[in-house]
C-alpha cells in the first residue's frame, strides 16, 4: 500500500472554500459515493456477467449441440473445458495491458473483440472450429475477470471500494443462472434452417451461443461513457488528467459544478510511478511480473495465490458438474428411490440401475435439449449465491478475512455433511453451500487492489485469475476421474483442502478499522 500523505492547504482561496493539493486516495474520498459509481458497479457487474455466460454458458450449448455435432464424451468434456484454457492463455498479457494502456481501454478492446469470436462460434461447422473460436472469445473478454475489478476498484473510495466490488461479484455468480434463463425459452423451439455456404443448420442451441455473446457487445460500448481510472493515471504521471476525471465524478456524483471540487492539485505517487522506458514487450512483461515474487509482495502473493487456486477448483470446478449431479438427484428422485441414500449414492445411481437391468450401452444418445431440473437447479443456486453475496457484501464490511473463513468454513463441513446424511434431497441441498466456497472470490479480489501498488495490480489479478482458471481446469478433470470411482474419498479429501485454505488465510492482513 502506498503511504498517505498529508493534505496541504494551497494559498489560493476563493470566497470561502478553501483548495487543496491531495494525493488521489484523499481525492476519490472527497468525489463521495453516487451516481457515476452506481453506474460504474452495473456495468462492471454486467461485463463480468458477460464473461461469466461465454465462459460457463458453454456447458449448455455444448449439452443442446450433441446431434448436430455428434459429439462424443471427451469431445463434450474438451469443449466445455476450452473457456478455461482461453483464460489461461491471456491472462498475463491482459495483465500487462491493463498496467501500462489502461484499464478502460483494455475492458472495450477484449470485450469488442471477444464479442466476435463468441458470435462466430454459433456458426461452428464442426466442434474443432467452435472450440477454436471459444478458445479465441474466452482468451480475450477474460480480460473483464481482473480488468473490471481493477476499474471499479480504483474509483471508489478506500470505505466504498470493499462493498462495491463484493456486489460486483454478484453478477459473475449467477451467470450460470442468466443463462440457463436464456435457454429455458430458446432450447424447447423448433426451427431448423439449412445454410448451405456453411454447411450448417441452424438450430435453437446456435441461437442461444449468439444471445450470449451479445452481453460482450453491449458491455463495450456501455464503457465508453465512463472515465479511465484515476489512480491509474497518477500512477502514469498524468495528473491533470487524472484531476479532471475526479472533478467530472464529483460533479456527477454531487450534481455541483466541476470546478468547485476542493482539490485543484494531485501530489504525485512515487511509490506507484511507472517507468516510461522504451524496453521489449517481454522485458516489459517480465518486470511487471517479478516484483509480485520479492519482498516485500512475495509473501501476499504466495497466500492470495494459494487461496485463489483452492477455491477456483473446488467452487469452478464442481459448477460444471452441477448440471450432472442435479439430473441424476431428481433421477432418482422421480424413480421413487433415495431412501438411505447420501449424493454419493446418488450419483452412482443411473449407473447402478443400468447394469442391474442389463440396459447399459456404449452409444451415446443423442438429445438436443437441456431437461427443465437441469435448468432450474442452475437458476437456483445463481439466485442462492446472488443473495448470499449481497447480504456478504452489506455486512463484512471490515471484517473480510473473517468472512472468508467462515465461507470456506461452511463450504468444508458442508463437504462431510453431504457424505453423512443419507437423505437425496439434503445432499443436494448441501453441495450447493459447498459451492458457496465461490462468494470468496469477491473478498481475494478486494485484497489484491488494496495490497499491491497500482503500477502492478492489473498483473496480479490477471495471473490470479490464470491461476484460478488451470486449477478450476485441473479441477474439473480430476472430479471427473474420481467422483465415480471414489465419490466419498473425493469429498473428504476436498473438505481437508479447503481446511487448509483456512489456516492460510488466517494469517491474511488484518483488516483496517473503515474510517469516518
Amino acid at each position: 500500500m502506498c503511504k498517505t500523505t498529508t493534505k496541504e492547504v494551497a494559498v489560493v482561496e476563493t470566497g470561502k472554500k478553501k483548495l487543496y493539493s491531495a494525493t488521489v486516495e484523499e481525492a476519490l474520498s472527497m468525489t463521495g459515493f453516487g451516481k457515476y459509481n452506481f453506474g460504474l458497479l452495473v456495468v462492471c457487474s454486467w461485463t463480468l456477467q458477460a464473461m461469466g455466460m461465454d465462459m460457463f454458458g458453454t456447458s449448455f450449448v455444448v449439452a443442446a449441440a450433441v446431434c448436430d455435432l455428434e459429439l462424443t464424451l471427451q469431445q463434450r468434456a474438451l469443449l466445455t473445458a476450452m473457456p478455461l484454457l482461453g483464460v489461461v492463455a491471456g491472462a498475463q498479457l491482459w495483465g500487462y495491458v491493463s498496467d501500462t494502456k489502461g484499464r478502460r481501454l483494455t475492458l472495450v478492446l477484449s470485450m469488442s473483440i471477444g464479442f466476435v469470436f463468441a458470435a462466430l462460434s454459433s456458426f461452428s461447422p464442426n466442434w474443432q472450429t467452435m472450440a477454436v473460436l471459444k478458445l479465441i472469445s474466452s482468451t480475450f473478454t477474460s480480460a473483464s475477470n481482473s480488468g473490471a475489478y481493477t476499474l471499479l476498484g480504483e474509483s471508489c473510495s478506500e470505505r466504498a471500494r470493499g462493498r462495491a466490488m463484493l456486489l460486483c461479484t454478484c453478477a459473475l455468480m449467477c451467470s450460470q443462472a442468466t443463462v440457463a434463463v436464456f435457454a429455458y425459452p430458446i432450447l424447447p423451439m423448433q426451427f431448423a434452417y439449412h445454410i448451405d455456404f456453411l454447411g450448417i443448420t441452424y438450430r435453437p442451441w446456435r441461437l442461444l451461443a449468439l444471445v450470449m455473446s451479445l452481453p460482450c457487445a453491449i458491455t463495450a460500448c456501455l464503457l465508453q461513457l465512463f472515465y479511465e481510472s484515476p489512480k491509474f493515471l497518477v500512477s502514469h504521471g498524468r495528473l491533470d488528467e487524472a484531476l479532471t476525471v475526479l472533478k467530472n465524478i464529483y460533479a456527477a456524483n454531487t450534481g455541483k459544478e466541476a470546478d468547485s471540487f476542493p482539490v485543484h492539485k494531485l501530489l504525485e505517487d512515487n511509490e506507484n510511478q511507472s517507468a516510461e522506458a522504451k524496453v521489449s514487450f517481454l522485458k516489459s512483461v517480465w518486470q511487471q511480473t517479478v516484483p509480485l515474487f520479492r519482498a516485500p509482495l512475495l509473501k501476499e502473493t504466495l497466500r492470495l495465490f494459494y487461496l485463489v487456486a483452492v477455491i477456483y477448483m473446488t467452487g469452478s470446478g464442481f459448477i460444471l458438474w452441477l448440471p450432472y449431479i442435479m439430473n441424476n438427484l431428481f433421477f432418482v428422485l422421480e424413480a421413487g428411490g433415495g431412501d438411505g441414500m447420501n449424493l454419493c449414492a446418488v450419483i452412482k445411481y443411473p449407473s447402478v440401475a443400468g447394469f442391474a437391468t442389463g440396459n447399459m450401452t456404449d452409444i451415446e444418445i443423442c438429445d438436443d435439449t437441456i431437461q427443465d431440473t437441469t435448468l432450474f437447479s442452475a437458476m437456483t443456486y445463481g439466485a442462492m449465491a446472488s443473495c448470499s453475496n449481497v447480504v456478504l457484501s452489506l455486512t463484512c464490511g471490515s471484517r473480510k478475512r473473517m468472512a472468508m473463513v467462515c465461507i470456506l468454513a461452511m463450504s468444508a463441513v458442508s463437504a462431510v455433511l453431504l457424505n453423512v446424511v443419507a437423505v437425496p434431497i439434503a445432499g443436494g441441498i448441501f453441495f450447493f453451500f459447498f459451492l458457496m466456497c465461490a462468494l470468496s472470490m469477491g473478498i481475494l479480489s478486494v485484497y489484491f487492489v488494496e495490497l499491491y501498488p497500482t503500477s502492478l495490480r492489473g498483473m496480479v489479478s490477471c495471473l490470479s485469475v490464470m491461476l484460478g482458471r488451470m486449477s478450476a481446469f485441473m479441477g474439473v478433470n480430476a472430479i471427473g476421474a474420481l467422483i465415480s470411482t471414489s465419490c466419498e474419498a473425493t469429498f473428504y479429501g476436498w473438505s481437508l483442502l479447503l481446511l487448509s485454505a483456512i489456516a492460510v488465510a488466517w494469517f491474511l492482513p488484518k483488516d483496517k478499522s473503515p474510517k469516518k
